[in-house]
């Protein structure tokens, strides 16, 4: 195979004089020299150079010569090739990050094989626009947002925005019960993560939600159901809880005791069950 390999790249045309066919069935692949001389080809247009861009093997140099001929990089899908590519010069990649679009910085600070420092700098463009986006497209980035993008979310006023949220692979416990414990969140914000049926079932979180008086009478006694007597017996002693939601469980523990409130458990007697 290796030999069958080399023999191939003998008999190839020199990447100078090779025929648009032949620059378009080589460029994303094709080793670093041979893309070196594609770059005098003039059969080579933007094209072909959207394969050479996907090209893991582009070195620097060739990936320089691209990013610094503004005909080339007039063309808003060579930027996104250029900056999303591994050996894009750093200084030439930040400058061209500055002209794309929210889209984009959204794919290249979630694209492993990009510079580090480049989606990092995505991932500052993307915070310090997010306010002016509309809600559509707080949602479309809220389920795609990396790591370092979810804590600009976890305050949106917007339900449908946080349901996206709730959706999205890199989402945390952790995040959630900073939303839980977060003043500004809203009833509605609080509802949608009470009622998700993965995140609903955290019991750490259901406990913080139960401590917002924001939230749904309703949808904190069912929340309530769910908890052990354990849990129950600490938040009825919780004054964050609401009073309606305390006398509730109040009374379910009543029940599940033979009738005795909480308070009435004589001394040295064991656990209700």
């Amino acid at each position: 195979m290796c030999s069958m390999s080399l023999s191939n790249e003998r008999n190839a045309p020199p990447a100078r004089t090779a025929s648009r066919a032949e620059l378009r069935r080589r460029l994303s692949s094709a080793p670093a020299a041979w893309l070196s001389q594609a770059l005098e080809n003039p059969e080579l247009g933007p094209s072909e150079l959207k394969l050479l861009l996907r090209n893991p093997s582009a070195p620097a140099t060739v990936l320089e010569e691209i990013g610094s001929n503004r005909g080339w990089m007039g063309h808003l899908e060579l930027r996104r090739g250029f900056v999303r590519h591994p050996h894009a010069p750093p200084a030439l990649a930040r400058h061209l990050l500055g002209h794309l679009y929210w889209r984009d910085w959204c794919d290249i600070a979630a694209h492993p094989p990009a510079n580090p420092r480049i989606r990092r700098q995505a991932e500052q463009l993307l915070l310090a626009n997010v306010g002016e986006l509309a809600i559509g497209e707080r949602i479309m980035l809220a389920r795609r947002a990396t790591r370092a993008l979810i804590p600009a979310f976890l305050t949106d006023p917007e339900p449908r925005v946080i349901q996206a949220l709730l959706g999205n692979p890199r989402l945390v416990e952790i995040d959630l019960l900073r939303l839980a414990n977060e003043p500004r969140s809203t009833r509605e914000v609080l509802r949608c993560v009470a009622e998700h049926p993965l995140w609903g079932q955290r019991r750490d979180l259901r406990v913080a939600l139960l401590k917002r008086p924001e939230l749904a009478v309703q949808t904190a006694l069912r929340l309530a159901r769910k908890l052990d007597p354990q849990d129950l017996r600490m938040l009825v002693e919780d004054d964050k809880v609401a009073q309606i939601v305390r006398v509730d469980i109040e009374r379910r523990l009543r029940e599940s005791s033979g009738g005795r409130s909480p308070g009435d458990r004589p001394a040295g007697a064991g656990e209700w069950s």
